[in-house]
C-alpha cells in the first residue's frame, strides 16, 4: 500500500467517524438530558492552587462534595482531568447522578486526555460530553487549532461521545470562529453580565434578561443545542456590591426566564466558594484584583447552602 493511498484511507476514516458522532447529536438522550438535568458547574472543596502549588482533590473530598450536592443537582460540568478530578465521574455514577460533562483544562495535556479517553469508556452510562478546554483561546493560552486536534483524537477513540468546549459568549458571535465553534456538538459558552458596565447587582431582572437576550443570540447564529456552562452572580465581597441576596435574586430571576427546554438549559456556577481563586485569575487576566472570584458558589468552603440554594428549590416547589 502506497504512502498516498494509506493517506486517503485514512482520512476517509477519520471522516466517517466524524459524520457519526455529528450524527449523535440528534440523540433524544441529548435532548432529555438538556431538558431535565439539574446541572452544577463543579470543582472539588479539597482542590486549590496556591502559590503556582496544586492541591490535588482527594476522592474523599469529591465523594463528600458529590453526597452534598446530590440532593439539589443530579448533572456535573467539571474543568479538569486530572489532579483528583479523575474522581468525579466514578463518584457520580456511584451516587446516580444523571450526567456529567467532564472537562480537559489543557487540550495539550496528555495525562488528561489519556483519563479522559479511560474514563469515558469505563463510565459510557454517566458521561455525556468532553469539554476540551475552558477560555483559553480568550485569553491566548491555546489555539483553536489545539482544540481541533484534541477533538480528533478523541473522536478517533470514542466515535459517539459528545465534544465541546466553553469560551466567553463573545468569541461565539465573532465571524473568524463561526468554523470553529460550528464543529461542536454542544454549545457550552459563559455570560456573565456582572463584567458589563452597565451591570449592578441589584438589578436581577435586567441580568437575567441580559444572559436570555445572548442565549437567544447564539441560538439564531448556531444550530446546536446551548448549556450555559457560567453565568451568576456571587455572594461577595460586600465592598463591591454583592451580597447573598443579590445572589439569591437573580438566580431566582434567571431560572425564571430561562426555563429549560430540550435545546437550552443553564447550569449553576458553581459549587463552592474558593477563596485561592482570585490570585489564580490574576495570573489568568492581569489587571484587575478580582476579588468576586472567591464567592461564586451556592454554598460555602464550610458546605453551608446560602440563600440560593433554598431559592432555587422555591421555584421547583421542594421549598
Amino acid at each position: 500500500m502506497t504512502a498516498t493511498i494509506f493517506k486517503r484511507i485514512l482520512a476517509a476514516l477519520l471522516m466517517f467517524l466524524w459524520t457519526v458522532a455529528t450524527a449523535a447529536a440528534a440523540n433524544p438522550g441529548m435532548d432529555a438530558i438538556i431538558k431535565n438535568g439539574r446541572f452544577m458547574s463543579y470543582t472539588p472543596r479539597t482542590f486549590s492552587v496556591v502559590n503556582g502549588q496544586t492541591q490535588p482533590a482527594s476522592l474523599e473530598g469529591v465523594t463528600n462534595d458529590l453526597k452534598l450536592l446530590r440532593s439539589e443537582f443530579d448533572s456535573l460540568i467539571t474543568y479538569s482531568c486530572s489532579n483528583g478530578l479523575e474522581h468525579v465521574p466514578a463518584v457520580a455514577e456511584k451516587l446516580n447522578y444523571r450526567a456529567v460533562i467532564i472537562g480537559i483544562w489543557d487540550p495539550k495535556s496528555e495525562i488528561e486526555i489519556q483519563n479522559v479517553i479511560r474514563l469515558t469508556r469505563k463510565h459510557a452510562k454517566t458521561i455525556f460530553a468532553i469539554a476540551i478546554g475552558n477560555e483559553g483561546i480568550f485569553a491566548k493560552h491555546y489555539t483553536p487549532a489545539d482544540v481541533e486536534n484534541t477533538m480528533y483524537r478523541i473522536r478517533k477513540e470514542i466515535p459517539t461521545i459528545y465534544l465541546t468546549t466553553s469560551e466567553p459568549f463573545f468569541l461565539y458571535l465573532k465571524p473568524e470562529y463561526f468554523d470553529f465553534f460550528k464543529k461542536m456538538d454542544i454549545l457550552l459558552p459563559n455570560i456573565h453580565p456582572i463584567f458589563e458596565k452597565w451591570f449592578h447587582p441589584s438589578d436581577a431582572r435586567n441580568g437575567a434578561a441580559y444572559v436570555l437576550n445572548v442565549a437567544n443570540e447564539l441560538q439564531r447564529q448556531y444550530p446546536q443545542p446551548l448549556i450555559v456552562k457560567e453565568t451568576g452572580l456571587p455572594s461577595g465581597p460586600a465592598s463591591l456590591g454583592f451580597t447573598e441576596a443579590f445572589q439569591s435574586a437573580f438566580w431566582s430571576e434567571l431560572l425564571k426566564q430561562c426555563a429549560a427546554s430540550a435545546t437550552r438549559t443553564v447550569s449553576c456556577f458553581e459549587a463552592f466558594d474558593a477563596p485561592w481563586k482570585p490570585a489564580v485569575t490574576q495570573g489568568y487576566f492581569p489587571g484587575d484584583d478580582h476579588l468576586q472570584e472567591a464567592y461564586w458558589g451556592f454554598f460555602s468552603t464550610e458546605g453551608k447552602a446560602k440563600p440560593v440554594v433554598n431559592a432555587i428549590r422555591s421555584l421547583r416547589g421542594e421549598g
